[in-house]
């Protein structure tokens, strides 16, 4: 397995689109597909289990949202907690929230601390939290809503004991 830096990933999704003709939305669904198959091997039983999908609004927050989907589409029940303003989620992910809106679940949306408070405890009695938040347009340091939701998921896996599951999910 090769390890790309940030700047390679984007470079080698801008040449897939380019030279093979697949679409910006096709790489979107191929990724969140994996993940999606990749939980489905590792863990079992995961229809029963409790799943948050934590996603912001660039195109790793859309990578959740086709996770969400396609893991709801095989009979789990993930919820979906959005840390953007729907109407300012655009482009792919837009396409992806929409999808998601149709139908398949609730979807929560966070976009300050006062909201986010109510539902930190989502964390604590999560089977698997997806995160989703950022991807490789990260630059600097996370703050503010974004940096206490990684610190209260962090804080989640020590309570829980560093994220171990029963036998079945680890």
């Amino acid at each position: 397995m090769k390890v790309l830096t940030a700047t390679q990933m984007r470079e080698a999704d801008r040449l897939t689109t380019e030279r093979y003709g697949i679409s910006s939305l096709q790489l979107m669904e191929n990724a969140g597909a994996a993940i999606a198959d990749f939980l489905r091997e590792k863990f079992t039983g995961l229809e029963q289990r409790k799943i948050v999908v934590l996603c912001g609004k660039g195109n790793n927050g859309g990578d959740g949202l086709v996770v969400a989907r396609l893991l709801k589409q095989s009979g789990c029940s993930p919820e979906v907690i959005l840390f953007s303003n729907p109407g300012s989620v655009e482009g792919d992910v837009g396409v992806n929230l929409k999808r998601w809106q149709k139908g398949l679940g609730e979807l929560r949306v966070v976009t300050s601390g006062a909201e986010w408070e109510p539902l930190r405890a989502e964390l604590d009695s999560a089977d698997l939290i997806v995160d989703a938040l950022l991807g490789t347009g990260l630059r600097g340091p996370v703050e503010g809503l974004l940096g206490s939701v990684i610190a209260d998921v962090n804080a989640a896996r020590t309570r829980n004991g560093a994220g171990a599951r029963p036998p079945e999910l680890s």
